[in-house]
């Protein structure tokens, strides 16, 4: 069968690359330039890449401007998202609306309550407070990051100050995500994109899939990890596309949310051979490039100097 997905979040390319697998020609429609906005494009190229090698078209920078059910499915009215150029039509058996989701807060009676609601969802504070002190909103329906992990996560602040009575505040810094398609796409902390917007000053380092001989051999080589660093080295954020990069992620959610210094992920001794491999390696170009500089090249001539005159030579 037919089908289009529109939008090209992860939802949609999750969705079409599993009904893509099961054998539907699948087209993804997306409004802005390129898929996963929020990701940095050089990682959603290779997941991209991907999408096309298993059949998968795309119609980016394109916008829906009519859909009408046919006898055979749905037909979709298509023009350029500028407004500049000629529309076309398409047919399909089936169309996948993956446009955004929005807080399901029907049913829950908040005009009753005096909770302050809008399009976004329920409003709250850090410890996950509505405007109505002794309420509290968690999960998707406040709006923030409608994940299923940091549901939990936030369920537990919010028990803690409504039951407990613990102060305790969320803390979105330190929450990391995965878009589960093959490649997998993972983050946590700050990726180039929200960086550069935020005028952050960062140095990036790269390994590659590549060199990593779990990858050679599983034939899983196409992929990367990026780590971005102060320009004194500390953590702030690291992405990964590739084979189970959603597993290899939790090694730097641990080091973002527990300020888990560059030298002790680059000294810590990874099991050979596996994937995890490749973030002791990109921790340990950092440090290279310090051994390895000038400076200290320098400094051991001297001290070679030294010995040498020292032993008479």
């Amino acid at each position: 069968e037919s089908l289009i997905v529109l939008g090209g979040g992860a939802v949609g390319l999750e969705i079409a690359q599993a009904f893509a697998r099961l054998g539907s020609e699948v087209t993804i429609v997306e409004f802005t330039e390129r898929i996963l906005g929020g990701e940095d494009e050089d990682l959603t190229d290779i997941l991209r890449l991907r999408l096309e090698t298993e059949g998968i078209k795309f119609l980016t920078s394109t916008k829906v401007t009519k859909a009408e059910k046919t006898p055979p499915g749905v037909r979709l009215h298509l023009a350029p998202a500028s407004g500049a150029g000629d529309s076309r039509r398409i047919e399909v058996q089936a169309l996948l609306v993956a446009a955004g989701r929005i807080p399901n807060t029907e049913g829950l009676a908040l005009d009753k309550t005096g909770v302050s609601y809008g399009p976004r969802g329920i409003a709250t504070d850090d410890r996950l407070r509505t405007n109505v002190p002794h309420i509290f909103a968690c999960g998707d329906v406040n709006g923030k990051l409608p994940f299923t992990h940091v549901a939990g996560y936030e369920a537990g602040i919010a028990l803690a100050n409504a039951v407990l009575r613990l102060p305790r505040k969320a803390d979105y810094d330190k929450i990391g995500w995965c878009t589960y398609t093959d490649p997998e796409i993972a983050s946590i902390g700050w990726n180039e994109i929200r960086a550069r917007n935020a005028g952050l000053t960062y140095r990036l380092w790269e390994e590659e899939f590549l060199v990593n001989d779990r990858a050679q051999a599983e034939g899983e080589t196409s992929g990367k990890i990026k780590l971005l660093l102060s320009p004194q080295g500390s953590i702030l954020g690291c992405q990964i596309v590739g084979a189970r990069a959603g597993d290899l992620i939790h090694e730097w959610v641990l080091a973002v949310s527990a300020g888990v210094k560059l030298s002790a992920v680059a000294g810590t001794v990874h099991l050979y051979p596996n994937l995890s491999e490749i973030s002791k390696t990109v921790a340990g170009n950092f440090f290279a490039e310090k051994i390895f500089s000038e400076k200290t090249k320098k400094i051991l001539h001297y001290l070679l100097g030294l010995k040498g005159r020292a032993c008479g030579v």
